[in-house]
Protein backbone atom coordinates (compact mmCIF):
# COMPACT_ATOMS: atom_id res chain seq x y z
CA UNK A 1 0.00 0.00 0.00
CA UNK A 2 1.35 3.16 -0.92
CA UNK A 3 -0.12 6.36 0.48
CA UNK A 4 0.51 10.35 -0.58
CA UNK A 5 -1.22 13.61 -0.07
CA UNK A 6 -3.48 15.00 -3.35
CA UNK A 7 -3.18 18.50 -4.16
CA UNK A 8 -6.80 19.15 -5.97
CA UNK A 9 -8.42 22.64 -7.48
CA UNK A 10 -11.29 23.89 -5.65
CA UNK A 11 -13.56 21.86 -8.07
CA UNK A 12 -11.99 18.64 -7.83
CA UNK A 13 -12.14 19.26 -3.77
CA UNK A 14 -16.24 19.43 -4.15
CA UNK A 15 -15.95 16.34 -6.82
CA UNK A 16 -14.33 14.07 -4.01
CA UNK A 17 -16.41 15.71 -1.03
CA UNK A 18 -19.56 14.62 -3.58
CA UNK A 19 -18.29 11.15 -4.02
CA UNK A 20 -17.51 10.19 -0.39
CA UNK A 21 -21.21 11.25 0.40
CA UNK A 22 -22.18 8.86 -2.15
CA UNK A 23 -20.45 6.18 -0.61
CA UNK A 24 -21.60 7.00 2.67
CA UNK A 25 -25.44 6.70 0.96
CA UNK A 26 -24.32 3.07 0.20
CA UNK A 27 -22.83 1.92 3.71
CA UNK A 28 -26.28 3.46 4.92
CA UNK A 29 -28.52 1.57 2.63
CA UNK A 30 -26.78 -1.61 2.99
CA UNK A 31 -27.22 -1.06 7.02
CA UNK A 32 -30.65 -0.63 6.61
CA UNK A 33 -31.30 -3.14 3.78
CA UNK A 34 -29.36 -5.66 6.15
CA UNK A 35 -31.40 -5.34 9.20
CA UNK A 36 -34.85 -4.52 7.93
CA UNK A 37 -34.40 -8.08 5.91
CA UNK A 38 -33.85 -9.12 9.22
CA UNK A 39 -35.91 -8.11 11.32
CA UNK A 40 -38.84 -9.07 8.85
CA UNK A 41 -37.87 -11.93 7.73
CA UNK A 42 -35.35 -13.53 10.69
CA UNK A 43 -32.83 -14.23 7.62
CA UNK A 44 -29.69 -12.46 6.75
CA UNK A 45 -29.10 -11.55 3.37
CA UNK A 46 -26.03 -12.76 1.38
CA UNK A 47 -23.66 -10.21 0.34
CA UNK A 48 -24.23 -11.24 -3.68
CA UNK A 49 -28.24 -10.27 -2.56
CA UNK A 50 -27.31 -7.07 -1.23
CA UNK A 51 -25.11 -5.92 -4.65
CA UNK A 52 -27.89 -6.71 -7.06
CA UNK A 53 -30.33 -4.38 -4.59
CA UNK A 54 -27.82 -1.44 -4.74
CA UNK A 55 -26.39 -1.87 -8.44
CA UNK A 56 -26.79 1.36 -10.29
CA UNK A 57 -28.51 3.27 -7.86
CA UNK A 58 -25.85 5.69 -6.62
CA UNK A 59 -23.27 8.35 -8.61
CA UNK A 60 -19.95 6.26 -8.29
CA UNK A 61 -18.91 3.50 -10.60
CA UNK A 62 -20.45 0.19 -10.07
CA UNK A 63 -17.13 -1.34 -8.66
CA UNK A 64 -16.80 0.83 -6.08
CA UNK A 65 -20.51 -0.03 -4.67
CA UNK A 66 -19.61 -3.90 -4.67
CA UNK A 67 -16.82 -2.37 -2.74
CA UNK A 68 -18.54 -0.95 -0.03
CA UNK A 69 -20.89 -3.80 0.14
CA UNK A 70 -18.00 -5.88 0.46
CA UNK A 71 -16.49 -3.98 3.28
CA UNK A 72 -19.64 -3.64 5.70
CA UNK A 73 -19.39 -7.89 5.62
CA UNK A 74 -15.80 -7.79 6.72
CA UNK A 75 -16.84 -5.53 9.41
CA UNK A 76 -19.53 -8.04 10.33
CA UNK A 77 -17.34 -11.12 10.05
CA UNK A 78 -14.77 -9.49 12.29
CA UNK A 79 -17.20 -8.84 14.61
CA UNK A 80 -18.67 -12.57 14.69
CA UNK A 81 -14.99 -14.00 15.13
CA UNK A 82 -14.17 -11.42 17.96
CA UNK A 83 -17.37 -12.07 19.67
CA UNK A 84 -16.50 -15.73 19.54
CA UNK A 85 -13.29 -14.99 21.05
CA UNK A 86 -15.47 -13.35 24.41
CA UNK A 87 -15.35 -9.78 23.26
CA UNK A 88 -18.89 -8.90 23.64
CA UNK A 89 -18.34 -5.08 23.89
CA UNK A 90 -17.81 -4.74 19.79
CA UNK A 91 -21.28 -3.96 18.01
CA UNK A 92 -21.95 -5.14 14.50
CA UNK A 93 -21.82 -1.80 12.21
CA UNK A 94 -24.89 0.69 12.73
CA UNK A 95 -24.27 4.28 12.36
CA UNK A 96 -25.03 6.55 10.02
CA UNK A 97 -22.31 8.16 8.10
CA UNK A 98 -22.65 11.18 6.32
CA UNK A 99 -19.02 10.48 4.51
CA UNK A 100 -17.04 7.21 3.55
CA UNK A 101 -13.74 6.11 1.73
CA UNK A 102 -13.91 5.66 -1.71
CA UNK A 103 -12.59 2.39 -3.64
CA UNK A 104 -11.50 1.85 -7.10
CA UNK A 105 -11.21 -1.27 -8.16
CA UNK A 106 -8.87 -2.13 -11.82
CA UNK A 107 -11.89 -1.44 -14.32
CA UNK A 108 -12.25 1.80 -13.09
CA UNK A 109 -8.78 2.56 -12.77
CA UNK A 110 -7.05 4.44 -15.95
CA UNK A 111 -3.48 5.46 -16.20
CA UNK A 112 -1.99 7.50 -18.97
CA UNK A 113 1.79 8.01 -17.81
CA UNK A 114 1.57 10.01 -14.28
CA UNK A 115 -2.30 10.52 -14.86
CA UNK A 116 -4.35 8.44 -12.85
CA UNK A 117 -8.29 8.44 -13.79
CA UNK A 118 -10.88 7.27 -11.54
CA UNK A 119 -14.29 6.17 -13.23
CA UNK A 120 -17.06 7.09 -11.75
CA UNK A 121 -19.57 5.80 -14.14
CA UNK A 122 -20.46 6.01 -17.21
CA UNK A 123 -21.86 9.76 -18.27
CA UNK A 124 -20.07 11.23 -14.75
CA UNK A 125 -16.97 13.28 -14.33
CA UNK A 126 -14.13 11.29 -13.34
CA UNK A 127 -11.97 12.30 -10.66
CA UNK A 128 -8.35 12.31 -12.33
CA UNK A 129 -4.93 12.79 -10.27
CA UNK A 130 -1.23 13.14 -10.46
CA UNK A 131 0.98 10.27 -9.26
CA UNK A 132 4.31 10.92 -7.41
CA UNK A 133 7.20 9.92 -9.55
CA UNK A 134 8.39 6.72 -7.22
CA UNK A 135 4.70 5.21 -9.08
CA UNK A 136 5.78 5.60 -12.60
CA UNK A 137 5.54 2.35 -13.91
CA UNK A 138 4.42 0.17 -11.20
CA UNK A 139 0.98 -1.62 -11.46
CA UNK A 140 -2.43 0.12 -9.29
CA UNK A 141 -5.09 -2.53 -8.95
CA UNK A 142 -6.72 -0.69 -6.53
CA UNK A 143 -7.28 2.96 -5.33
CA UNK A 144 -9.04 4.46 -2.42
CA UNK A 145 -9.85 8.24 -1.37
CA UNK A 146 -9.49 9.26 1.95
CA UNK A 147 -9.61 12.30 3.42
CA UNK A 148 -6.95 12.88 6.80
CA UNK A 149 -6.27 15.85 8.62
CA UNK A 150 -7.86 18.16 6.50
CA UNK A 151 -6.48 16.97 3.46
CA UNK A 152 -7.15 14.36 0.61
CA UNK A 153 -5.13 11.33 0.27
CA UNK A 154 -4.90 8.53 -2.17
CA UNK A 155 -3.95 5.13 -0.83
CA UNK A 156 -3.15 2.55 -4.11
CA UNK A 157 -2.47 -0.73 -3.84
CA UNK A 158 0.91 -1.73 -6.11
CA UNK A 159 2.09 -4.80 -7.27
CA UNK A 160 5.81 -5.40 -6.30
CA UNK A 161 8.73 -7.50 -7.16
CA UNK A 162 9.30 -10.72 -5.17
CA UNK A 163 11.58 -10.25 -2.42
CA UNK A 164 14.62 -12.71 -1.17
CA UNK A 165 13.02 -15.14 0.77
CA UNK A 166 15.87 -16.27 4.17
CA UNK A 167 16.87 -19.59 3.97
CA UNK A 168 18.75 -20.05 7.10
CA UNK A 169 17.87 -21.33 10.52
CA UNK A 170 19.45 -18.28 12.84
CA UNK A 171 17.34 -16.93 15.20
CA UNK A 172 17.54 -13.18 16.74
CA UNK A 173 15.18 -11.43 19.93
CA UNK A 174 14.51 -7.55 19.52
CA UNK A 175 14.13 -5.34 23.13
CA UNK A 176 12.18 -2.56 22.10
CA UNK A 177 12.78 0.67 23.68
CA UNK A 178 11.57 4.70 23.98
CA UNK A 179 15.19 6.00 24.36
CA UNK A 180 16.74 3.25 21.83
CA UNK A 181 14.07 2.03 19.58
CA UNK A 182 15.11 -1.31 18.38
CA UNK A 183 18.19 -3.17 19.81
CA UNK A 184 18.75 -6.72 18.04
CA UNK A 185 20.98 -9.45 18.78
CA UNK A 186 21.35 -13.13 17.12
CA UNK A 187 23.82 -14.30 19.78
CA UNK A 188 27.22 -12.66 18.16
CA UNK A 189 26.88 -9.24 17.39
CA UNK A 190 24.08 -6.70 18.46
CA UNK A 191 22.53 -3.36 16.59
CA UNK A 192 21.15 -0.47 18.41
CA UNK A 193 18.85 1.94 16.48
CA UNK A 194 18.15 5.38 18.50
CA UNK A 195 14.85 6.43 18.89
CA UNK A 196 15.89 9.78 20.41
CA UNK A 197 14.77 11.54 17.33
CA UNK A 198 11.40 9.97 17.57
CA UNK A 199 11.60 11.59 20.87
CA UNK A 200 12.55 15.05 19.52
CA UNK A 201 9.80 15.25 17.16
CA UNK A 202 7.40 14.24 19.59
CA UNK A 203 7.95 16.98 22.08
CA UNK A 204 8.42 19.56 19.18
CA UNK A 205 4.52 18.18 18.01
CA UNK A 206 3.74 18.56 22.13
CA UNK A 207 4.70 22.22 22.39
CA UNK A 208 3.41 22.97 18.75
CA UNK A 209 0.10 22.20 19.97
CA UNK A 210 0.52 23.83 23.10
CA UNK A 211 1.19 27.20 21.23
CA UNK A 212 -1.93 26.65 18.46
CA UNK A 213 -4.27 25.43 20.94
CA UNK A 214 -3.62 28.98 23.21
CA UNK A 215 -4.29 30.81 20.28
CA UNK A 216 -7.45 29.06 19.11
CA UNK A 217 -9.25 29.12 22.52
CA UNK A 218 -8.86 32.99 21.96
CA UNK A 219 -10.93 33.29 18.76
CA UNK A 220 -14.67 32.79 18.17
CA UNK A 221 -15.90 29.96 16.50
CA UNK A 222 -16.36 30.63 12.97
CA UNK A 223 -13.81 33.11 12.61
CA UNK A 224 -11.69 33.86 9.80
CA UNK A 225 -8.65 33.90 12.30
CA UNK A 226 -9.53 30.23 13.95
CA UNK A 227 -9.83 29.10 10.33
CA UNK A 228 -6.27 30.27 9.33
CA UNK A 229 -5.31 29.04 12.89
CA UNK A 230 -6.69 25.69 12.13
CA UNK A 231 -5.00 25.27 8.48
CA UNK A 232 -1.56 26.27 9.85
CA UNK A 233 -2.35 23.71 12.76
CA UNK A 234 -3.08 20.82 10.49
CA UNK A 235 -0.15 21.71 8.54
CA UNK A 236 1.95 21.32 11.08
CA UNK A 237 0.66 18.06 12.00
CA UNK A 238 1.38 16.52 8.36
CA UNK A 239 4.70 17.92 8.54
CA UNK A 240 5.56 16.63 11.57
CA UNK A 241 2.80 13.07 10.80
CA UNK A 242 5.01 12.58 7.34
CA UNK A 243 8.66 12.59 9.05
CA UNK A 244 7.47 10.56 12.13
CA UNK A 245 6.42 8.01 9.64
CA UNK A 246 9.59 7.73 7.49
CA UNK A 247 11.57 7.67 10.59
CA UNK A 248 9.58 4.55 11.89
CA UNK A 249 10.20 2.90 7.96
CA UNK A 250 13.64 3.79 8.55
CA UNK A 251 14.19 2.15 11.47
CA UNK A 252 12.05 -1.16 10.42
CA UNK A 253 13.73 -0.87 7.29
CA UNK A 254 17.20 -1.47 8.73
CA UNK A 255 16.18 -4.03 10.96
CA UNK A 256 14.85 -6.08 8.48
CA UNK A 257 18.14 -5.53 6.11
CA UNK A 258 20.27 -6.71 9.17
CA UNK A 259 18.52 -9.95 9.94
CA UNK A 260 18.46 -11.08 5.89
CA UNK A 261 22.19 -10.15 5.98
CA UNK A 262 22.49 -12.66 8.65
CA UNK A 263 19.88 -15.52 7.63
CA UNK A 264 17.68 -14.96 10.30
CA UNK A 265 14.43 -16.44 9.82
CA UNK A 266 12.87 -15.73 13.67
CA UNK A 267 12.76 -13.22 15.86
CA UNK A 268 11.06 -13.07 18.99
CA UNK A 269 10.28 -9.17 20.34
CA UNK A 270 9.78 -8.45 23.66
CA UNK A 271 6.21 -7.12 24.83
CA UNK A 272 6.49 -3.55 26.71
CA UNK A 273 3.14 -3.49 27.72
CA UNK A 274 3.64 -3.99 31.84
CA UNK A 275 6.41 -0.92 31.83
CA UNK A 276 3.92 1.30 29.70
CA UNK A 277 1.32 0.80 32.33
CA UNK A 278 3.25 1.60 35.14
CA UNK A 279 2.37 5.55 36.42
CA UNK A 280 5.47 6.70 36.85
CA UNK A 281 4.53 10.37 36.55
CA UNK A 282 3.37 12.90 34.38
CA UNK A 283 6.23 13.82 31.95
CA UNK A 284 7.10 9.78 31.81
CA UNK A 285 3.28 8.77 31.28
CA UNK A 286 3.40 11.24 27.97
CA UNK A 287 6.17 9.96 26.59
CA UNK A 288 5.13 5.94 26.93
CA UNK A 289 1.78 7.10 25.43
CA UNK A 290 3.14 8.87 22.37
CA UNK A 291 5.52 5.75 22.12
CA UNK A 292 4.38 4.44 18.97
CA UNK A 293 5.49 0.71 19.79
CA UNK A 294 2.20 -0.70 18.32
CA UNK A 295 3.45 1.05 14.47
CA UNK A 296 6.81 0.12 15.10
CA UNK A 297 5.75 -3.86 15.55
CA UNK A 298 3.19 -4.02 12.31
CA UNK A 299 6.65 -1.98 10.36
CA UNK A 300 8.97 -4.83 11.26
CA UNK A 301 5.94 -7.82 10.90
CA UNK A 302 5.37 -6.76 7.82
CA UNK A 303 8.77 -5.66 6.50
CA UNK A 304 10.39 -9.41 7.87
CA UNK A 305 7.04 -11.75 6.56
CA UNK A 306 7.85 -10.07 3.19
CA UNK A 307 11.16 -11.87 3.41
CA UNK A 308 10.04 -15.26 4.84
CA UNK A 309 10.82 -14.02 8.43
CA UNK A 310 8.57 -14.84 11.36
CA UNK A 311 8.32 -12.24 14.32
CA UNK A 312 7.20 -13.28 17.54
CA UNK A 313 6.36 -11.47 20.43
CA UNK A 314 6.77 -12.63 23.98
CA UNK A 315 7.35 -11.38 27.44
CA UNK A 316 10.09 -9.32 28.18
CA UNK A 317 9.44 -9.29 32.60
CA UNK A 318 13.14 -9.09 34.11
CA UNK A 319 15.35 -9.42 30.88
CA UNK A 320 17.30 -6.03 31.23
CA UNK A 321 18.03 -6.33 35.17
CA UNK A 322 18.96 -10.17 35.30
CA UNK A 323 22.69 -10.72 35.50
CA UNK A 324 24.02 -13.27 32.69
CA UNK A 325 26.76 -14.16 35.16
CA UNK A 326 25.07 -14.87 38.55
CA UNK A 327 21.57 -14.79 37.21
CA UNK A 328 20.28 -12.54 40.02
CA UNK A 329 17.72 -9.88 39.12
CA UNK A 330 18.74 -5.89 39.63
CA UNK A 331 16.71 -3.28 39.00
CA UNK A 332 18.75 -0.47 36.71
CA UNK A 333 18.97 3.06 36.44
CA UNK A 334 21.43 3.81 34.10
CA UNK A 335 22.45 2.93 30.81
CA UNK A 336 25.15 0.78 31.58
CA UNK A 337 24.27 -2.53 33.13
CA UNK A 338 25.55 -2.94 36.54
CA UNK A 339 24.75 -6.44 38.72
CA UNK A 340 23.52 -6.00 42.35
CA UNK A 341 25.36 -8.75 43.71
CA UNK A 342 28.20 -7.93 45.58
CA UNK A 343 30.21 -11.35 45.43
CA UNK A 344 29.15 -10.82 40.91
CA UNK A 345 29.53 -7.31 40.13
CA UNK A 346 29.02 -7.64 36.64
CA UNK A 347 29.29 -4.48 34.79
CA UNK A 348 30.19 -2.81 31.39
CA UNK A 349 27.39 -4.22 29.08
CA UNK A 350 24.45 -1.56 27.19
CA UNK A 351 21.67 -2.51 29.43
CA UNK A 352 19.26 -2.89 26.27
CA UNK A 353 21.70 -5.15 24.59
CA UNK A 354 22.09 -7.67 27.88
CA UNK A 355 18.04 -7.03 27.60
CA UNK A 356 17.96 -8.41 23.62
CA UNK A 357 20.16 -11.02 25.02
CA UNK A 358 17.78 -11.98 27.53
CA UNK A 359 14.68 -12.26 25.77
CA UNK A 360 16.70 -14.45 22.92
CA UNK A 361 18.25 -16.87 25.79
CA UNK A 362 14.47 -16.92 27.47
CA UNK A 363 12.72 -17.71 24.02
CA UNK A 364 15.18 -20.46 23.14
CA UNK A 365 16.10 -22.30 26.43
CA UNK A 366 12.93 -21.65 28.59
CA UNK A 367 14.60 -19.27 30.88
CA UNK A 368 17.65 -17.45 32.06
CA UNK A 369 20.82 -18.94 31.81
CA UNK A 370 24.14 -18.32 34.09
CA UNK A 371 27.43 -17.38 32.24
CA UNK A 372 25.40 -16.69 28.54
CA UNK A 373 27.62 -15.64 25.90
CA UNK A 374 27.13 -12.02 25.45
CA UNK A 375 27.60 -10.02 21.62
CA UNK A 376 31.42 -9.31 21.28
CA UNK A 377 30.58 -6.43 19.07
CA UNK A 378 27.90 -3.76 18.83
CA UNK A 379 26.75 -1.34 16.67
CA UNK A 380 25.00 1.97 16.88
CA UNK A 381 22.82 3.41 13.80
CA UNK A 382 21.00 7.15 14.36
CA UNK A 383 17.99 7.67 11.54
CA UNK A 384 18.27 10.81 10.02
CA UNK A 385 15.34 12.46 8.02
CA UNK A 386 16.71 13.85 4.76
CA UNK A 387 15.04 17.35 3.28
CA UNK A 388 14.20 17.38 0.46
CA UNK A 389 16.41 19.67 -2.39
CA UNK A 390 15.39 23.03 -3.17
CA UNK A 391 14.73 23.84 -6.74
CA UNK A 392 17.32 25.87 -8.06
Amino acid sequence: MEKFPLHLNPEQITLARNLQMEAAKVWNATCNIHRTVYGRYHYWLKEGALKSLLKGKYGIHSQSVQAVVETYYECCERTRELHAQGGADWKYPYRRKRFFTVIWKEPGIARMGRILRLSNGRGREPLIVKLPERLVGTAIHQAQLVWHRNQYWLHVTVEKPALIKVRGDVTAAIDPGEVHAVTITGGNDALVISGRLLRSFNRLRNKGLRKFQRAISKTKKGSRKRKRLLVKKYRFLNWLERRLAHILHTISANTARWCLQRNVNTVYIGNPEGVRKKDCGRKHNQRMGQWAFGKLRGLLEYKLKRHGIELIPVDECGTSGTCPVCGEYTKQTGRVYRCGNASCGFTGIHRDVLGASGILDKSVNGGFTKGRKLPVTVDYLRPKVLAPKRAA
